[in-house]
């Protein structure tokens, strides 16, 4: 086996890690969309309220926040391979839980009131595992590339992401006529294929880094840098944004267009689709071909996210919204890897490990506040949730612009 020194200078073993990383982060986008795409249908024919659908998301997205903050300073010690069979370990047992007790419940033989707290204690002890997934994924991906190429590197994984966001709900919408439980089972699959991908073939590095200095306690200690804590907080913006549309969407569908649980499964997961195609196109050519700089990408993005939801906002017609989800790819497509990008680049090669753990959190830290929020907005009146996401990228569009420049002209030590 090789050290990981010799992996990281590789350039073979870097062209073959990514497509490895890129099928893994790949099979758990398609569960994780199948599971935004179905639970609020699946909510409201169970009897669930849209705030108990909401807490589930937010409970289990704080679990992973932290989960994956923690997971994140143990890559190097474990190495970054054992973590992410972990975590798609914990993926797939948990999607088999989960799926199993909506099932119980779609038959009556418990309460809603057992359905809540069971659906409530599977998911947060699954994000607990399969939290692992992501910093394991990125940290490798930013342990073998340079700097120069990270925007791009984050890019090629992270678009398994885009890509999955696009097969679930086509997957779900396929196969909700047989039962809205019968995506979950099916996607089981493709996290057991991707288990078989990475022991088989994934390049080990980072366990064998035990023998390397550590930082030193003051480089450990120092808080992150206020620039470098903007671009974590605009990522955490971007996904508590998504998370905001996605609690609302299928709910607006069945009550503005009077669709079933079933048919309103279907348009959102139409609707999402229509965000990931935009999002992976703009990976595979912005970002990954490196058009633009990454400063740049970061300055134009985040307004089209906000125009995106002020046209979900404003939406009278289905070519509305699908436009609106169309920009709104386009924006998380530029975003996300960019801010990821600027934030490792910038940072000391001693705190990427922490810096990545909150890079990867950012998701999740989105979803504890957006899906409570949506709801509760969604309550008074069904197009709040809508006007919020577009007023908060405004806002870190506003944030950005002001203290960006000043930020990627200096080196940081964070």
């Amino acid at each position: 086996m090789p050290t990981s020194i010799q992996v990281i200078c590789d350039s073979d073993v870097r062209a073959m890690t990514y497509p490895i990383l890129f099928c893994a982060l790949l099979a758990t986008a398609i569960d994780q969309s199948v599971f935004l795409t179905t639970v609020p249908s699946l909510g409201r024919l169970a009897g669930l309220s849209e705030m108990q659908v909401a807490v589930m998301m937010s409970a289990s997205a704080g679990v992973f926040a932290i989960a994956a903050n923690i997971w994140s300073r143990y890559t190097q010690r474990f190495g970054y391979k054992r973590l992410l069979l972990t975590g798609l370990t914990g993926y797939t047992v948990g999607t088999v839980i989960f799926a199993t007790i909506w099932w119980i419940a779609l038959r009556q033989w418990i309460s809603v009131e057992a359905l809540f707290a069971g659906l409530l204690l599977s998911r947060c002890l699954q994000s607990t595992i399969m939290s692992a997934t992501p910093p394991s994924a990125v940290g490798y991906v930013v342990a073998i590339s340079t700097s120069d190429e990270r925007a791009a590197a984050i890019s090629k994984v992270t678009s398994g992401n885009n890509l999955g966001q696009i097969l679930g709900p086509v997957l779900a919408g396929l196969l909700v006529s047989a039962g809205l439980l019968a995506p979950y089972y099916f996607v089981i699959l493709f996290t057991l294929a991707a288990i078989i991908l990475v022991y088989c073939k994934l390049p080990d590095i980072g366990a064998g880094d035990r023998a390397r200095p550590r930082a030193s306690a003051n480089v450990l200690m120092q808080p992150v840098k206020a620039s470098t804590a903007l671009l974590i907080t605009c990522c955490i913006c971007l996904f508590a944004c998504m998370a905001i549309m996605q609690q609302s969407l299928a709910f607006f569908l069945m009550d503005s267009q009077q669709l079933t649980a079933v048919a309103a499964a279907r348009a959102s997961g139409l609707a999402m689709m229509m965000t990931a195609v935009f999002s992976l196109l703009i990976q595979f050519t912005l970002v990954q071909r490196r058009w633009l700089a990454q400063t740049t990408l970061i300055y134009l993005a985040l307004p089209v996210t906000a125009l995106a939801y002020t046209l979900l906002y404003l939406q009278q017609s289905t070519a509305t919204l699908m436009v609106g989800m169309a920009l709104l790819g386009v924006g998380l497509g530029a975003a996300y890897p960019s801010l990821a990008a600027v934030a490792t680049t910038r940072c000391h090669p001693d705190r990427q490990s922490a810096v990545t753990g909150l890079l990867t959190a950012a998701p999740a830290m989105g979803y504890i506040t957006g899906p409570p929020l949506s709801a509760a907005l969604y309550n008074l009146e069904h197009r709040l949730p809508f006007l919020l996401a577009a007023l908060l990228m405004a806002a870190s569009t506003l944030a950005i612009w002001w203290r960006l420049p000043t930020a990627t002209n200096t080196q940081s030590s964070t």
